[in-house]
C-alpha cells in the first residue's frame, strides 16, 4: 500500500513568491491571463523583445496547475509523431513544428545562462522505445522522416533501461530541468524589469482590449490566455477541438541511476527520467496509465503503477506521487496564435499534448514575436484555423463525439453532479477525491469548489436543487 505517501509532486518542495491579487481596475500594453510557465516565458519574451508594461494574473498561486504536475521533460520528441506530420501537413509545416520544439531547447539554455538560473539544467538525450516487434516498423517510419525533415536521431536496441527492448530511437541535445526553480528565476527578472503580477485574480471574460476579472478590469493593447484551457472557451469552441487527459507519475528511490529519458511508443506505455531528491540522491521519474479525465476505471493508477515499478525495479520505493492533467488536440499540434473571434488581438496558447514545457518556450516565442514583430517563423504551423490534414481524423471524429454525447447526457436524476462549464455530468476520480468533469476536464474537490478549469463557479450543492 503507498497510501501513507503524500500526494505531492516533487517540484512543489520548491516554494514559488506570493504575490497580492490585483486590487483594482489597472491598464497595461500587454495583459497576460495564467501564471504557469507558459505565461511566465511570454511576460519574459515581451519584456526583452520591448513591450511598455505587463500584467499577469492568475487564479491562483503562480505555476500550480500543469507546471507543478510535469516530468519536465524539454524535448521536441513527441511520440510517433513526425512521419504522420510530414504525411499530414507536408516537409514545410512539418519542419516548423520540429524546428520550434528543437529552438525551444535552445531557448532554455539561453536564459538560465542570462539569468544565471540554478534548476538542474542537463542536457541528455530523447529515446523513444518499442518492446514488441510489430511497432519497429512504424519505428523505422519515424526514422525516416525525422531524417527528411533534417535532424540526424539514431536507432539502437541497446539503452539503459532495465529490460529489453526491439528499437529504440534517440533524439541527441534534448534537456531536463527543475520547472519550479526555473520558474521562480524568471520570476525575479520579471520583478526586476516592473512587470506586475497579481495571484488569486480568476479572469472571467475578454473582448477587445480588455480582461475582467473578479477583482477589476485590465486594459490593454494585447492580451494574452495561457490558462491551459482557454478561459474564452465558450466563444473559441475549442471545446470541440480538445479534450484533456490524466496521467500519473511516482518517484522512485533505491531504482538504480539513468542518463537519458525514455517514452514506451506504444499505448499505456511508461515513461522514465532521472531526477535528483531534495538530498542529491538518484530518483527515476516513472509515469504512466493516460487516460481522459473523467473516463478513468476504478482501478487504484498510483497501486497500479507501483506494482508495475516493483516488477521493473524490485527495490524501489515510491517517495513521491502526483498526476498531471494535459490538454490534447485532435492532431496532437498545440493551438498558439491569434484569435480573432473575440477582438483584435487577443492570443491562445493551448493544446500543449504532454509536451507543456517545450510547448510553453515555444508558445512565448511565437506570440512574442508575432507581437512586436507582426508575425513569427514558426506560426503557421500551429494557427488556430488550421485544416485536420487528415492527420487524425478518425480520433477527432471519435472525440467529438464523445464530448458531444458527454454535454447531453447529464439526464434526471438532479443529484447527479453537472459541471458547471458547460452542463457536462462530472464523475468520481477515487485516486483523488476529486469530481472530473467528462467533457473538458474541469476538477472540484468534494465539496464542488473548482480546483481546475475550465470551470468558474462551484458544483451546485445537492441540497440546494430544486426537485423536478
Amino acid at each position: 500500500m503507498i497510501t501513507a505517501i503524500k500526494q505531492q509532486s516533487l517540484w512543489e518542495l520548491e516554494q514559488m513568491p506570493e504575490y497580492r491579487s490585483l486590487p483594482g481596475d489597472t491598464q497595461a500594453d500587454i495583459a497576460i491571463v495564467g501564471g504557469g510557465l507558459c505565461g511566465l516565458l511570454c511576460a519574459y519574451f515581451l519584456y526583452r523583445k520591448g513591450a511598455d508594461s505587463i500584467v499577469l494574473i492568475d487564479s491562483g498561486g503562480l505555476c500550480g496547475g500543469v507546471t507543478a504536475g510535469t516530468t519536465a521533460k524539454i524535448t521536441s520528441q513527441h511520440g510517433l509523431i513526425y512521419h504522420k506530420l510530414l504525411k499530414g501537413l507536408g516537409k514545410e509545416r512539418a519542419q516548423k513544428y520540429l524546428a520550434a520544439n528543437e529552438s525551444a531547447i535552445q531557448l532554455y539554455a539561453e536564459i538560465i545562462r542570462r539569468e544565471l538560473i540554478d534548476c538542474g539544467f542537463a542536457s541528455c538525450g530523447a529515446w523513444i522505445y518499442a518492446t514488441e516487434e510489430k511497432h519497429i516498423a512504424e519505428m523505422e517510419d519515424e526514422v525516416r522522416a525525422i531524417e527528411t525533415l533534417g535532424v540526424d536521431v539514431t536507432f539502437d536496441a541497446n539503452t539503459e533501461l532495465p529490460f529489453p527492448v526491439k528499437g529504440a530511437v534517440r533524439f541527441p541535445h534534448q534537456a531536463r530541468f527543475h520547472p519550479m526553480k526555473f520558474a521562480r528565476g524568471v520570476c525575479d527578472t520579471l520583478l526586476r524589469a516592473g512587470c506586475k503580477i497579481y495571484t488569486n485574480t480568476q479572469a472571467t471574460a475578454a473582448e477587445a482590449g480588455i480582461v475582467y476579472t473578479e477583482r477589476g478590469s485590465i486594459r490593454a493593447k494585447h492580451i494574452l490566455s495561457c490558462t491551459h484551457y482557454p478561459f474564452i472557451d465558450k466563444r473559441s469552441l475549442l471545446f470541440a477541438r480538445i479534450y484533456q487527459e490524466r496521467s500519473y507519475v511516482l518517484a522512485l528511490k533505491n531504482a538504480g541511476s539513468m542518463r537519458d529519458m525514455y517514452l514506451d511508443c506504444a499505448a499505456g506505455g511508461f515513461s522514465f527520467r532521472p531526477q535528483k531528491d531534495t538530498d542529491g540522491g538518484e530518483l527515476i521519474l516513472f509515469g504512466g496509465y493516460d487516460h481522459k479525465t473523467g473516463h478513468d476505471s476504478k482501478e487504484p493508477h498510483y497501486e497500479t503503477l507501483l506494482n508495475e515499478a516493483r516488477t521493473i525495479y524490485p527495490r524501489c520505493q515510491a517517495a513521491y506521487m502526483w498526476s498531471a492533467q494535459d490538454c490534447m488536440t485532435h492532431d496532437g499540434i498545440p493551438y498558439i496564435g491569434r484569435y480573432d473571434g473575440a477582438g483584435e488581438n487577443l492570443y491562445i496558447a493551448t493544446g500543449f499534448n504532454k509536451w507543456g514545457m517545450t510547448s510553453s518556450m515555444a508558445a512565448a516565442d511565437i506570440l512574442s514575436d508575432m507581437i512586436t514583430k507582426g508575425r513569427s517563423d514558426f506560426q503557421d504551423a500551429f494557427c488556430l484555423d488550421r485544416g485536420d490534414a487528415g492527420l487524425q481524423a478518425g480520433r477527432f471524429a471519435k472525440t467529438a463525439a464523445d464530448i458531444a454525447g458527454n454535454f447531453l447526457s447529464h439526464i434526471v436524476p438532479p443529484v447527479k453532479p453537472v459541471c458547471t462549464h458547460m452542463g457536462c455530468p462530472v464523475k468520481w476520480n477515487a485516486d483523488e477525491n476529486t469530481w472530473d468533469c467528462t467533457c473538458h476536464g474541469s476538477r472540484f474537490d468534494p465539496e464542488g469548489r473548482v480546483i481546475g478549469g475550465p470551470a468558474l463557479k462551484p458544483l451546485e450543492r445537492l441540497n440546494t436543487i430544486e426537485p423536478s
